[in-house]
């Protein structure tokens, strides 16, 4: 018999790191995959980005809607209870031989809780990282850490990072990043064919990709922040391609000001949905992606793709040497921009670095292990080690 592997998703980017292990699963004979779609993917606000999942072809198990229609700190809170109850539910009916969650937002920690109470096997994707940005991600990646039976780290260094919490070392593989894995098999589209597909004329000039989200620990500023930003954006007169902000509090006002800087500056285009396909290659053709995007840490070093991440999101994250940290001055910003778009010797540097997030084979990783991890009393019993 098949073992069950579920996996939990509520937003774009989440999922488009979860696909290649998704697809690995489905294809290990030993496996079965099954995804249970929650929060930004069932709302029109964000494209209803299920969509993706079912253009995929993965098996949907569960649709349960949680994001709430609030900008404030609650609703994240009371979303990440619908979210429980949907679960719950769900494991009550059928069980899964393991839930699988990335990461850390409140879909990690639950799924992780909602798995651990059903005493279900809990994967972790992506455990044992850490920045010093003081954002609420780091606390909730480290307390999925604890919960989770099997850890799927990037990095040795976070391979480090979980036996320092007490996590055995039988529990912990190094695999990489999987958002590797989509980028090395994702076809390469043309300079013509992907401004096509955008939908811009802009013959070939140079032009950067804006994606910025807003920061539970600032979010109050987030309208100030990410007017610094359009303002530099506007009088460096580069084309400038905007992802929208997910679902976190403060992305209102970052919407309202990213909607405004389209409306009075033509060489802006917006996007709220992009196919894998589009979007990859966005970033290929790219000279710099500018803003506080993990893309800029896991991705963008194995694209050669220049980096410019302002404010503290991704701060002293384990990264590659193409990308440039700086504030919300806007001068720094304008001085880091330019650097990345128009200084050749250091587009070469950034072009020639080394990604530590690994080589693009995360996913057939994870299948085999899961096809040949035994879920037992050991695998269950959690000990810590000292």
């Amino acid at each position: 018999m098949k073992k069950l592997v579920y996996f939990l998703t509520g937003i774009r980017s989440e999922y488009d790191i979860l696909a290649p292990v998704i697809e690995a699963v489905s294809a290990t004979p030993e496996l079965e995959a099954g995804v249970i779609v929650t929060g930004a993917h069932l709302t029109q606000i964000h494209e209803n980005s299920v969509r993706q999942i079912e253009n995929d072809g993965h098996r949907i198990v569960a649709r349960i809607d949680s994001l709430l229609a609030s900008d404030g700190l609650s609703g994240r809170v009371k979303g990440a209870a619908l979210q429980l109850t949907g679960m719950s539910d769900l494991f009550a009916r059928e069980r899964p031989n393991f839930i699988v969650v990335m990461g850390d937002r409140e879909e990690s920690i639950t799924g992780a809780l909602a798995g651990v109470y059903h005493h279900i096997p809990v994967v972790h994707i992506g455990g044992g990282d850490h920045a010093d940005d003081g954002n609420v991600d780091n606390p909730i990646r480290h307390a999925v850490s604890k919960i989770a039976h099997l850890h799927m780290a990037t990095t040795p260094l976070s391979g480090q990072r979980l036996r320092a919490l007490g996590e055995e070392d039988w529990r912990i593989h190094v695999v990489g990043a999987s958002g590797l894995d989509r980028l090395f098999s994702t076809p390469q589209l043309g300079r013509n064919d992907l401004e096509a597909a955008l939908g811009v004329d802009w013959n070939g000039a140079p032009y950067v990709v804006l994606l910025y989200h807003p920061t539970i620990t600032d979010f109050d500023d987030a309208g100030v922040h990410i007017a610094s930003i359009t303002k530099v954006l506007e009088e460096t007169r580069l084309h400038v391609a905007i992802m929208m902000p997910n679902s976190d509090p403060g992305n209102q006002a970052i919407v309202g000001e990213l909607n405004s800087f389209a409306q009075r500056c033509g060489r802006v285009k917006l996007f709220r949905f992009l196919d894998r396909l589009v979007f990859v290659n966005m970033l290929r053709h790219a000279n710099a992606l500018v803003g506080n995007s993990s893309a800029g840490i896991l991705e963008a070093p194995s694209l050669g793709l220049p980096v410019v991440n302002i404010g503290l999101r991704q701060r002293g994250r384990e990264h590659a040497g193409n990308v440039i940290f700086t504030d919300y001055s806007r001068e720094e910003i304008r001085n880091a921009i330019v650097k990345s778009v128009f200084d050749q010797a250091y587009r070469e540097h950034a072009s020639a670095v080394t990604n530590p997030y690994g080589d693009g084979t995360t996913g057939r990783k994870i299948a085999e292990i899961l096809a040949n991890t035994e879920v037992n009393k050991k695998l269950m019993h959690k000990n810590f080690l000292m």
